[in-house]
């Protein structure tokens, strides 16, 4: 299998967990990876919390912009230079692409 065929398996589980940041997931992490749903649950709990940073930084760049800049984090496309300044100055890579990646992980896991 080539490098590109596997990084597949875990962008997918990444850009779904965006779209349920957005609510517009279709509920396919709910069936796939419950856990997330529940607020008692260590990994509910992180959803929460990412769900207010999503929201905090949304309000403060624009719905499709930052939806946008953050899609093209996840797939790791060439940023611009514009870009690259927006996703250093609001630390995107230690917060929440770093939460994003993760909750892939166990998404991808739960009922793989």
């Amino acid at each position: 299998m080539e490098q590109r065929d596997t990084e597949i398996f875990f962008i997918i589980p990444q850009l779904l967990i965006l779209k349920s940041l957005e609510n517009d997931d279709k509920e396919i992490c709910s069936f796939f990876y419950p856990d997330m749903y529940d607020p008692t649950t260590e990994k509910g709990a992180v959803v929460q919390e990412l769900k207010k940073m999503y929201e905090n930084h949304r309000k403060n760049v624009g719905r499709y912009e930052f939806y946008n800049l953050l899609e093209k984090c996840l797939i790791e496309v060439e940023l611009n230079s514009n870009d690259k300044k927006k996703m250093i100055e609001l630390n995107l890579e230690g917060t929440l692409i770093k939460e994003i990646k993760g909750l892939a992980m166990c998404l991808s896991r739960f009922k793989p």
